[in-house]
């Protein structure tokens, strides 16, 4: 499968907080980054859904706080504040490594802002809040969906995982693992 426009698409982000959902209730950590950097990136306005691709994370990183939306409405991001270290990430977390995206309102959560969600396939030694992620999305996997239990969510973003690593292998996507946007 080739690459098709508008893909490879880069983007420049800074990991923030998001709900705090993917590791606590799905097993399946995620690395946001703000909703108006994909928004930016040159994708089709309101195409959300599941996206795949590389990423790479960088620079130092920090601690999380979180406090509940400032009107209590849980289906709002929580404030969350970063505390920056000084302390880098290990050689083998900064490298290029696959990922799954997903972009808008989260239908199960019912969320009422939209998010840009990143699962980086990869076992981190550390969280790494306030750390530069740089993606490289390559290809829309499926539309946003609703689901009928948490069990049902779980699988369906298993499946888009292995979706991905799968298309990954294709030698017109592991090229762009080369690109000097990495570097």
């Amino acid at each position: 499968m080739p690459l098709v426009p508008p893909y490879p698409v880069f983007i420049d982000s800074k990991v923030i907080g998001g709900f705090g959902r993917g590791s606590a209730e799905l097993g399946i950590p995620t690395a946001n980054i703000p909703p108006s950097d994909f928004l930016a990136s040159g994708i089709p306005y309101g195409q959300t859904g599941i996206y795949f691709g590389l990423s790479k994370i960088s620079g130092v990183y920090g601690t999380l706080s979180r406090q509940p939306a400032a009107d209590g409405d849980a289906t709002k991001p929580p404030e969350n504040v970063i505390t920056l270290t000084e302390k880098p990430l290990m050689p083998e977390d900064a490298c290029v490594l696959p990922m799954v995206m997903s972009v808008g309102w989260n239908p199960f959560y019912g969320n009422t802002e939209p998010s840009a969600e990143i699962h980086v396939v990869h076992k981190f030694a550390d969280q790494f809040y306030g750390a530069d992620i740089k993606i490289a999305v390559l290809a829309y996997i499926r539309p946003e969906s609703d689901f009928v239990s948490k069990e049902a969510l779980i699988a369906e973003i298993m499946n888009d995982i292995r979706i991905a690593k799968e298309k990954l292998q294709e030698e017109d996507f592991k090229v762009v693992a080369e690109n000097e946007f990495f570097q």
